[in-house]
């Protein structure tokens, strides 16, 4: 079979992109002797966690080795900083003994790295409660050093020496897309954007629905403002991307976005990003054709703008296989010879990998044929995709009936046996259609924003993966309306007609299988609370009839005034009627009772890649249920949260595990846990490494939680609310006792 990959590249392209390859290795040694000190063995000073996970490559790497194999077990808290009731999965960035994070109301710290101590914090509500990271600017003449974040669909900056808002620096995110900015409910993503010199470059999160904006990425001057480039992800009729679409693409269709993380090679101003699924989902009838470039793996120029090369690895998505994880680059040997190389995991469970430069895959990618069976009328699937011949796929693939989880009890495991059943299944790729479907892996399974990560110094990649399938079922439906005359109105006769009677007519719900919904802003952000009300979450059903300005109503009933309950009426997009029905699916993902997956565990993995020969060194279960009632089985998360990865020149891996409220250290070379801390909270996000002073700190968000305070009323550590009802959320910092270091 052959690879079907496309590409930009000229022969002066390559041969100037080799050169400044051997240029990168050099300056890339340079760095790491660098951060390593002077004197061999010798820890340096300050080492950062510089970016959002850590490098531009996006690596989650760090060369420090004070915490090894043998003093692991030795790990303490060092400090922490609680932010009360307010929720954050904030990776923080470290830069010269200073800690910038999003938590406590919203707002934006700046903390002295070594103990916690406040040096500024913001205003409130500069940021959402799930915000994943900040950006860190500093001008080329030094004259400026900003923290740059999303705000309200805006991007804008915070003076890094006060925490003041400069005033004159604010893009209008909804303006530029080719829509009316009032059709637009959102564009602006929860994962931090990068920073190349004095360039701004920003993917976007649109919604998953019909009419939902196109998923452009761009450029912005951090100086002035400007937009410096737009690269179109769906194409305009006069390119020649615009074949595999349709007739006039950017008039209806959007998505084909960047919502997670992206990299850059710096040395040669290379942004890579991978892009999610066309709108709608899982219906593409309106959008014959390979619809370039969603699903795709692109390598920019950000000097131009220019696209030098790119890979799809979904063809005419109709599952919602995003690229959801970052881009990760490294260098490994491939036959024979180094390379620079990048990595991408997808929702489907395959690790795909490239040289950075020509996009050659470093290992064989074949087109083989995929499911034609039953599909929707009109539906023009890809007859092939792309399936890796070495790289193993981290999560499974394929489920039996005898794959049902041995623990749920009966009558509701043969009940569950009694659907497996009926579904159709012909493989993975298998199209949904009207009948209930198996997706395996589901569109939540595979990878995510933050699970993967690199030691560039040894070529090896490291994958957290889901393994939870889905069940999808298209049919046509209505959209619902609320009665009333303003946004407030007519979401609280949504909410009383469909959320009511379980959540209660308060909203205080029924606690713990109906939680409350008072203050879910501040646990959730708009884009994820869309996601839980299509598609539901056992015991919830979903409710994907509820889109468009529906939706934006009924946010702002249950947001109670957050935003964007001041917002007028969204209009809908010219020549959508709104109140035309359209074939839906909820995401289906399927849970038992409790609220696990259905198949047997584990529901979630760690996987060690040697990008060096392709193999996999080993795989091992993340987190466990301590309520799982086959004891000794370690289960994994398997749901919603997400887990991020430290991965340190010592040959150890900082993992959280959401269930336990733990942090794990894992050997690299071996899968082994040598070592566990408790946390206050359920981990979820990146955590980040990072010295001062010569000392080496680990610092995860233990942040996600809802429960009462452990600790006595009137007790307070670092940043920590007076009030004793406060929740306890922290960022909690690990490090060596003074006499073990």
């Amino acid at each position: 079979m052959k690879t079907r990959m496309f590409g930009n590249l000229t022969l002066r392209h390559v041969l100037t992109w080799s050169v400044l390859a051997v240029l990168s290795t050099a300056a890339g040694l340079f760095l790491v002797r660098a951060a390593l000190g002077k004197e061999s063995g010798k820890e340096p000073a300050n080492v950062d966690w510089a970016t959002y996970e850590a490098t531009q490559g996006a690596t989650h790497y760090t060369p420090l080795t004070q915490i090894n194999k043998s003093n692991v077990k030795d790990l303490k808290v060092a400090w922490t900083y609680d932010i009360g009731e307010s929720v954050s999965i904030d990776n923080p960035i470290i830069l010269d003994g200073i800690m910038y994070l999003s938590g406590r109301d919203g707002s934006i710290a700046a903390l002295d790295a070594a103990t916690g101590k406040e040096i500024w914090i913001s205003e409130p509500k500069m940021v959402t409660a799930r915000q994943r990271g900040l950006a860190f600017w500093e001008s080329t003449d030094h004259s400026k050093r900003r923290i740059v974040f999303y705000r309200a669909n805006h991007i804008r900056q915070i003076d890094a020496a006060t925490g003041k808002l400069v005033p004159d620096y604010d893009i209008d995110l909804k303006v530029g897309l080719e829509r009316d900015p009032e059709t637009v409910f959102n564009v602006q993503t929860v994962s931090p954007p990068r920073v190349w010199h004095d360039t701004l470059l920003v993917g976007s999160a649109p919604g998953e629905e019909y009419g939902s904006a196109v998923g452009d990425l761009r450029a912005f001057d951090l100086n002035t403002g400007k937009l410096v480039w737009q690269f179109h992800t769906i194409p305009t009729p006069d390119e020649p991307t615009a074949k595999t679409w349709g007739p006039n693409p950017r008039a209806f269709h959007g998505g084909a976005n960047t919502w997670t993380g992206t990299s850059v090679d710096e040395s040669r101003g290379i942004f890579y990003a991978g892009t999610g699924a066309s709108t709608y989902d899982f219906w593409g009838v309106d959008r014959p054709g390979d619809n370039l470039y969603g699903d795709c793996l692109l390598a920019i120029d950000i000097r131009t703008g220019k696209l030098l090369w790119h890979f799809q690895d979904v063809h005419h998505d109709v599952w919602d296989y995003d690229l959801a994880s970052t881009p990760v680059l490294f260098t490994a040997k491939s036959r024979g010879k180094s390379v620079d190389a990048v990595a991408i995991a997808g929702k489907t469970g395959f690790l795909y990998a490239f040289d950075r430069v020509s996009g050659k895959p470093l290992f064989p990618i074949e087109e083989r044929p995929v499911p034609q069976g039953e599909h929707m009328e009109g539906e023009q699937l890809s007859p092939t995709q792309p399936f890796p011949t070495v790289l193993k796929p981290f999560v499974r693939q394929s489920f039996t009936v005898e794959d049902i989880d041995p623990a749920i009890p009966e009558p509701e495991r043969s009940e569950i046996q009694a659907r497996f059943r009926t579904l159709r299944w012909e493989g993975i790729f298998t199209p949904p259609s009207t009948k209930p479907t198996l997706e395996a892996p589901g569109s939540n399974g595979g990878a995510n924003f933050g699970t993967t990560a690199a030691d560039p110094v040894r070529g090896r990649v490291y994958v957290a993966g889901v393994d939870i399938p889905a069940v999808l079922q298209l049919a046509k439906s209505t959209p619902q309306f609320g009665a009333g005359n303003n946004p407030m109105e007519r979401g609280r006769s949504l909410y009383q007609k469909n959320c009511a009677s379980c959540h209660g007519a308060d909203r205080a719900g029924h606690p713990p299988t109906f939680p409350s919904l008072i203050g879910v802003s501040g646990r959730l952000t708009n884009e994820e609370l869309v996601d839980f009300i299509h598609a539901g979450k056992a015991p919830m059903p979903g409710f994907p009839n509820i889109a468009g300005q529906s939706m934006t109503d009924l946010l702002t009933y249950v947001n109670n005034g957050f935003t964007p309950s001041d917002a007028p009426p969204r209009r809908q997009m010219k020549g959508l009627a709104e109140g035309e029905p359209r074939w839906r699916t909820d995401y289906g993902y399927w849970y038992d009772k409790r609220g696990d997956g259905v198949m047997r565990p584990p529901w979630s993995v760690l996987t060690a890649y040697d990008m060096n020969t392709g193999a996999q060194i080993w795989q091992i279960p993340v987190d466990s249920d301590p309520e799982y009632p086959i004891k000794g089985i370690k289960t994994g998360t398997g749901d919603t949260n997400k887990v991020g990865i430290v991965v340190t020149g010592s040959g150890l891996l900082f993992v959280p595990e959401d269930r336990l409220k733990k942090l794990m250290a894992v050997e690299a070379d071996t899968g082994k846990v040598l070592w566990e801390g408790d946390l206050p909270e359920k981990a979820v996000g990146v955590p980040a490494a990072y010295a001062v002073h010569g000392r080496e700190y680990v610092v995860v968000p233990a942040a996600s939680g809802t429960s009462r305070p452990k600790s006595k009323p009137g007790t307070q550590t670092v940043g920590e609310s007076k009030s004793p009802a406060s929740v306890h959320n922290q960022f909690v910092v690990f490090a060596l006792p003074e006499a073990k270091r």
